[in-house]
């Protein structure tokens, strides 16, 4: 008895650990049968509520649209839309350029742009990028920004009394990039998770700056200051939808093109404040948005 509670709970093990390599697998029957267009979300609040945008989107042009959110890492979700699985998944251009080039350095968004689309392979496309960003962006309180701190070039000489709060593949990708571009090493960096910890530990003077990102709605509620990056350290991270080479009609790309072309970083900022504050029902703020841009 006890060895075949041993083997079945082996088995159950194997079927758990493969389910967890593949967060698309237990729907894979289902969307090859169904023969609906397929819009995806990486694993964050903000992917969710672009992927609610373009599947309503899509809805207003007659299709019908399945959504599978909060699918996981990069490579899963990029590997499904090269398979056809995935119809739609929204991207930002500079880490989807990382991802697929890592020797790539263009920051510039329309160099970033230009570079990803000759990086995309055949079976990929991307649809015109929304002047929305969400980039990383570091930040200091008022106090410190009034003695003369409001750029990434101010931080550079006095990095050195300071600590940084970011997340814990800051240190490994931008530490010497910041030594090199503007003469900054900083006292210490402080592996943060992002987002409300971060700002408690700033407000807190527990670290003296914070890495957050540009759609991050805290950054105004609690009169933070983005520190400018003249050099342009951080690539440009527009919202572009990340397309199946040929799974959309004429129509249905313009209809996400007028998505694109309505989504600014202020108003993906605002639908972020009512995800976070207002706890608001990500499908209800993605028509809301819908509705008010006339789409």
């Amino acid at each position: 008895m006890k060895r075949l509670l041993l083997g079945a709970l082996a088995a159950l093990l194997v079927l758990t650990g493969c389910g967890a390599q593949d967060p698309l697998e237990a729907n894979r029957e289902q969307q090859r049968d169904s023969g609906a267009l397929v819009v995806g979300s990486a694993d964050f609040a903000e992917s969710e509520l672009l992927m609610h945008v373009y599947a309503e989107a899509l809805r207003g042009t007659g299709a019908e649209v399945e959504t599978r959110p909060r699918i996981g890492a990069r490579e899963f979700y990029v590997n499904a839309a090269r398979s056809g699985e995935l119809a739609v998944v929204p991207e930002y251009t500079g880490n989807l350029l990382q991802y697929l080039d890592p020797r790539a350095t263009a920051t510039e968004s329309t160099q970033v742009t230009e570079a990803l689309r000759a990086a995309l392979p055949p079976e990929l496309e991307v649809l015109t990028p929304s002047p929305a960003e969400n980039s990383d962006v570091l930040t200091v309180t008022p106090e410190t920004a009034a003695t003369g701190v409001r750029s990434m070039a101010d931080l550079g000489p006095r990095c050195g009394d300071l600590v940084l709060g970011a997340p814990a593949e800051w240190k490994e990708r931008w530490e010497s990039v910041i030594a090199r571009e503007y003469g900054c090493t900083f006292r210490e960096i402080r592996s943060v998770e992002a987002g409300t910890i971060t700002v408690d530990a700033l407000l807190a003077d527990q670290i003296q700056v914070a890495n957050l990102f540009t759609t991050s709605s805290q950054i105004a509620t609690h009169g933070l200051v983005q520190l400018d990056d003249p050099k342009n350290m951080f690539p440009a991270q527009n919202v572009v939808p990340l397309v199946g080479s040929g799974r959309l009609s004429p129509e249905q790309t313009a209809v996400l093109d007028r998505v694109s072309a309505a989504l600014t970083t202020e108003k993906l900022t605002d639908l972020n404040r009512r995800l976070e504050v207002d706890k608001a029902n990500p499908a209800d703020v993605a028509r809301d948005f819908l509705a008010e841009a006339g789409i």
